[in-house]
């Protein structure tokens, strides 16, 4: 794996913070930025996925609706009503 070098800007408070706990944990602060950073990106594509997936979902539920609305037989019940009265009646 090949490594490159990036120069950042931050406040001193955060590099206090990153100083104090890479001594802690003794690891470099290198590692630390690295990790977050890929960490940070995973999760951002992930909550991403999910509100992709959760728009989707909320479009089929409304195509849904809408097709239910549409859907209404000679006596003017949904498929749904009609449903729900036979197992009642059962």
């Amino acid at each position: 794996m090949s490594y490159k070098r990036i120069n950042i800007t931050i406040t001193k408070e955060a590099l206090d913070k990153i100083n104090q706990y890479c001594t802690e944990e003794d690891i470099s602060k290198s590692f630390l930025i690295r990790e977050a950073a890929i960490t940070y990106i995973e999760n951002m594509q992930k909550q991403k996925e999910i509100e992709k997936k959760n728009k989707e979902i909320s479009e089929a539920i409304d195509a849904i609706g809408e097709i239910k609305e549409k859907i209404r037989f000679n006596n003017a019940r949904t498929a749904e009503e009609m449903i729900r009265e036979f197992r009642d009646s059962r």
